[in-house]
């Protein structure tokens, strides 16, 4: 059991007393936004079946706090993008303006079978509840700009899977005995009850065929997330050299409201190689190689709608990265 006793504090003031309201105006002097003292209880038991097999029941309660940017009067302008972030402490009608800490309860169960040389199996499967899980939504009064904030929503829940393994490839051929296949397979459905003014939002701009629940995904939670490496290590040439995959499924970033439709990422394919030879009689030299986003795939958020095509947001290309590296050690 850890126990916590947290205290934020903010200076700062909105616009209204900026501008010389100081009667509706608001503005803080160090003042205390945020104060809790929590409890944190874990259990963990592990329970072995057999020498080389495990399995792991365990239950935790953490809390994610806002940052210092969210829970404020900030207002912070994306030239780029032309949206607006407004922290969290502005009122508007359907907001009161007090963002709180999201406080999360986990069970997981897990079956992990242990081979020789690291090598492991393992299949998880994992529940996690959300109480005031804090999303960056777009303020449904600002109809005519692109002013979003960070606000709670309804509480939400997940399921999840996962599969996780790493293998030596010694037995397709003794050549092969350098050679390490890893990776890991995790699926999450999620979902969050909406708060009644998202809920009506949304439903006051229904479509034909279109039936609006009152339940979503959550917003930066993938439904699927991939990851696989293969890696050779020597020791005998000082050689170790890695190339790596990672993938997650389409991923909503902002929740929209009436007239505006949620906001996704796109699956980003990472692929990335790296390399680091020692050189020299006692190996004290070593020279890195590194190649990012070997496959030069763009970074893309979309406009989703019912029945709609998707429609661009933003996109980056950020390019293939090459580095190299000299380091020793004296």
């Amino acid at each position: 059991m850890r126990a916590e006793n947290f205290v934020q504090r903010h200076t700062g003031r909105d616009q209204s007393y900026a501008s010389g309201d100081t009667q509706n105006g608001s503005n803080l002097d160090n003042d205390i936004v945020l104060e809790s003292l929590d409890l944190f209880p874990s259990a963990n038991l592990i329970f072995g079946l057999t020498n080389s097999q495990n399995l792991r029941v365990s239950y935790s309660r953490t809390i994610a706090r806002p940052s210092f940017k969210e829970l404020s009067f900030a207002q912070i302008l994306d030239p780029i993008s032309n949206r607006i972030f407004n922290g969290s402490l502005f009122t508007y009608s359907d907001w009161d303006g007090k963002l709180t800490e999201t406080r999360i309860d986990n069970l997981d169960l897990r079956w992990e079978l242990f081979l020789q040389r690291g090598q492991i199996f393992s299949v998880s499967a994992f529940y996690k509840k959300f109480d005031d899980p804090i999303e960056l939504v777009r303020i449904p009064e600002q109809q005519t700009s692109t002013e979003y904030q960070t606000r709670n929503v309804g509480d939400g829940q997940l399921f999840g899977v996962e599969v996780e393994f790493r293998k030596d490839l010694d037995f397709i051929a003794p050549a092969w005995s350098n050679f390490n296949l890893s990776g890991n397979l995790t699926v999450v459905d999620s979902q969050i009850d909406m708060t009644s003014a998202e809920f009506n939002s949304r439903k006051s701009y229904e479509k034909n065929g279109e039936t609006i629940e009152n339940t979503r995904e959550m917003a930066g939670q993938s439904p699927y997330v991939i990851n696989g490496g293969l890696t050779y290590s020597s020791r005998e040439a000082n050689v170790d050299a890695g190339l790596f995959y990672n993938v997650k499924g389409s991923t909503l970033s902002i929740v929209g409201a009436g007239l505006f439709p949620d906001i996704y990422i796109k699956p980003f394919h990472s692929l990335n190689f790296s390399l680091n030879k020692k050189i020299g009689k006692d190996g004290n030299t070593a020279i890195e190689l590194k190649v990012s986003n070997i496959l030069d795939s763009t970074m893309e958020t979309y406009y989703q709608s019912f029945q709609a095509e998707d429609q661009p947001n933003t996109g980056i290309s950020p390019g293939r990265t090459f580095g190299i590296g000299v380091s020793h050690q004296f």
